[in-house]
This record gives structure tokens, sequence and C-alpha cells, in this order.
């Protein structure tokens, strides 16, 4: 029975993953490093027109782009458990009548809850990084905030859904152009905004939005059930689900617009297990290792995951709300 580094992380990585909205998506860039930690680099200048002056004159001063780097340390995600051998003594196997459970299915067991916790886990720190502050799973330690790593505030744009008057394509074009000056020249192919769950409802039952689809073909969502997305004004509009103990991941009246198209700007990073085997080699997202017990009557089971998830522009997602 093979309970080795190897073998067990590659079956945690192949194993399906919990069905998670924004990991699913496609929005974050990921990629394996060797190190515990990972620099951002900031390059930026602040544009401003040439003034005229005579022929021959001196020409005002080009400038320097200014530049600097912050280093971010990964997080360590450490699971354990023990697998006992007299834990599936004369159990029977799940779904068959008289098969003895092997050890090697309880040991399946075990790992398919820790990729879920994992998985889990991952998710609220993408949440986070959109939202520009990814929390510890206590829900008030800051592993990371953006804007304060990069002396920013936050974007946000109060979108005045609770008035029956607004004009909610209007507000859409406001977000875009918010978006568009806080990327300069940079192109960005969309956006998609995640909603709270009351903003969702909000913003499908506003006068507006309902009249906007009442000439189009999609009037007969209007008769069901609305889907958890659909575009309008410029916008993709996604209803966010998760949870976390107990409350929405996505405050009920906000919702985050994101562009899409633009590189580098959501990003994810997975860093090497702290192994002999492991160390200064390609992060992989997650690992897991047996470790026969030493009399020989179970396993120890660990499993784990080092990642960040960065918004590395956290005044090009704009926070909307109600």
């Amino acid at each position: 029975m093979d309970f080795s580094l190897e073998t067990l992380t590659a079956a945690i990585n192949e194993l399906p993953h919990l069905p998670t909205q924004l990991g699913d998506s496609g929005l974050f860039e990921y990629d394996g490093v060797a190190t515990l930690s990972i620099d951002i680099e900031k390059e930026g200048h602040t544009l401003s027109l040439v003034p005229t002056a005579a022929r021959g004159a001196p020409g005002s001063a080009i400038g320097r782009s200014s530049r600097n780097v912050r280093p971010f340390r990964l997080a360590h995600l450490p699971l354990g458990d023990q697998i006992f051998a007299d834990e599936v003594q004369g159990v029977r196997a799940f779904g068959t009548t008289g098969q003895a459970e092997p050890l090697q299915a309880r040991l399946n067991k075990v790992l398919q809850i820790g990729v879920q916790r994992l998985d889990y886990t991952l998710e609220h720190m993408r949440v986070g990084a959109l939202k520009g502050i990814v929390y510890d799973s206590d829900g008030t330690t800051a592993l990371h905030n953006f804007f304060t790593e990069f002396g920013v505030s936050q974007n946000t744009l109060d979108m005045v859904l609770d008035s029956a008057a607004t004009e909610v394509r209007a507000k859409c074009d406001e977000v875009l152009d918010l978006i568009s000056d806080e990327l300069g020249g940079q192109m960005f192919t969309g956006a998609v905004c995640w909603c709270g769950k009351d903003f969702w409802r909000t913003l499908i039952t506003h006068k507006t939005v309902k009249e906007s689809y009442l000439g189009q073909a999609e009037a007969a969502q209007l008769r069901r059930a609305m889907p958890d997305s659909f575009d309008f004004g410029g916008i993709t509009f996604r209803k966010y689900r998760g949870k976390v103990s107990g409350s929405d991941m996505i405050g009920t009246n906000d919702g985050y617009v994101v562009p899409t198209g633009v590189p580098g700007l959501l990003i994810g990073r997975f860093g090497p297990a702290n192994y002999n085997e492991t160390v200064n080699t390609m992060g992989l997202p997650m690992y897991a290792k047996g470790i026969e017990k030493r009399n020989g009557t179970g396993w120890d089971v660990e499993m784990q995951s080092n990642p960040i998830h960065v918004l590395t522009r956290p005044r090009a997602v704009i926070k909307v709300t109600v």
C-alpha cells in the first residue's frame, strides 16, 4: 500500500474539486513558485500635458516612473488526521452487502474531506482578494490588506437601486468609466459584477431593468426563475452564493465589479510544501503525505496548501452598493 508523498499528492490533485464560483470563473491567474513569498513590483507615473515654449527654449523635464517592490508572504494551510487499522476492522464497505472496507477506501474518504476543506478555504481567500482584504479563517485577522499595502482607497459607487427613478444603465456606465479611468490606457474586454443576494434581488426587480427586458427575447426570464447571471449595461451580473460561518462571503447589499481581460490583475500562486522532497521546487495546489505509525497500527496523514491570492490594482475593482 503506497501512502507516499508523490502518490497521495497526485491523488488529491486529481480528486474532483468542491464547486467554487470564483475558482471556476478563470478570473485568477495561477502558477507555482519555489519560494515562500512573492514580490509585486509597481511602476507608474502621472501623465501631464506638455506646455508650449519658444523654439530653442529648454523643454520641460520628462521625469521618471516611480517603482517600488512589496513582498507578500504565502499562507500555510496544514491539515492532519490519523487512520487506525482498527477503524475498518469488521466494517462493511459502503454500498456492499458484506465486503469489508479496505484501508485505502477510508484513506480516500479522509482525502476527499481534506480537499473540500482546502478548496473552501481557497475560495474564501479569492473572495477576500476580490474585495481587497484577505482574512484568516477567524474572519477578523487580515492576512493581506491591499489598500494599505498599495496606499490607496477603495473605489466605490452607490447604484441607488432603491429608487425607481434611477437609470441603472447610466449607473453601469459610471462604473465602467471608473474602471477605465483607473486602468488608464490599458484595455479591458468586459466587466463582471459579483453580487450579494439583496443587491441581486434589488437589481433584477428594478423598474428600468425589467422594462429593458420586456422588449427582448430574454423577457421570458421575467416569467420564470431568474438565472444566476445576466448581462445589462455592459456588465455581466452574477449572484454569489458562498457563505462562511453562516455569513455571506459577499455582503448582501454589495457587489464587486472586476474588469476582465486585464493581465495580472488577480493572481494566485502556490508555494512548495515543507518536506525534504519539495523544498525549492515549484509549488503545487495541494500536497498529501502518509506516514506509517511506528508500531504499524495505522497511518498519520498530512495535507497542506501554501497559497497567496493578490489583487494587484485594488482600485480597478469597484465596490457597488444598493
